[in-house]
């Protein structure tokens, strides 16, 4: 039987491993990933309402037990993070280019959606914080392609491309440690869907997070897609 001591730890390395290969082949979309690394860390901190109700995992120094917060946390949410924000645009193979050269408005409306609609939920039923999360994040969604319609195929792109790979990395994990959800899950909690042994709750979360995170660079920076070609056109007829 393998040792779960480190299982977490390990299971972060696992999606910092896959971080390290989008960073390494997506050369021209990093400093959109080291963006969406460094805004998604501080995320970890909502690890303080899913212990113990969602999981309690082993952690480096038991700091999950102890704090409901460890570095495992901060690693993964940075992990996720960044791969979600440029896997759909890596996937379609575009590049960003300026919305408009005039000073512009940066409308926070979706990610404000999204927060107030989680707190809401949460104060509703705060026993229920992984659906509250995928709620407010699929409405945020929508908020975003009602604004931004021209950012539904990267979203659509971002969210199926990202949950197909979040799959594949926990089913590796599960591999290494196929007891980890048995013993560190919250199970009763759950609805009592597994795919490949992954609870459908973490796939809920991949998928709608992956669709409002994948295009929230783009969004706030006040970025559209196009092709390398058309970048290559705009800048030529710029002068």
């Amino acid at each position: 039987m393998p040792s779960y001591h480190y299982s977490y730890f390990i299971g972060t390395l696992i999606f910092v491993a896959a971080w390290v290969v989008c960073f390494w082949i997506g050369k021209s979309y990093r400093p959109q990933m080291i963006w969406g690394t460094l805004v998604s860390m501080p995320f970890a901190l909502t690890s303080l309402l899913f212990i113990p109700q969602y999981w309690q995992p082993p952690s480096l120094f038991n700091l999950d037990t102890r704090f409901h917060v460890g570095i495992e946390d901060f690693l993964w949410a940075g992990a996720v993070g960044g791969i979600a924000s440029i896997l759909g645009e890596y996937i379609l193979k575009e590049r960003l280019a300026e919305t408009r050269r005039s000073h512009r408005r940066i409308h926070y409306a979706p990610f404000v959606v999204v927060g107030i609609l989680f707190l809401v939920l949460q104060l509703w039923h705060p026993n229920k914080t992984i659906y509250n999360m995928v709620i407010s994040f699929a409405v945020g969604a929508v908020v975003v392609a009602f604004m931004r319609p021209d950012l539904i195929r990267l979203m659509l792109t971002g969210a199926l491309n990202f949950t197909v790979l979040y799959l594949l990395l926990f089913v590796y994990f599960l591999i290494l440690y196929p007891d980890f959800v048995k013993r560190y899950y919250t199970l009763q909690n759950f609805l009592g869907i597994f795919i490949f042994g992954v609870p459908i709750e973490e796939l809920m979360f991949a998928s709608t997070g992956g669709a409002i995170w994948s295009a929230a660079y783009e969004y706030l920076q006040g970025y559209r897609l196009t092709s390398a070609q058309g970048v290559h056109l705009a800048r030529v007829q710029g002068g």
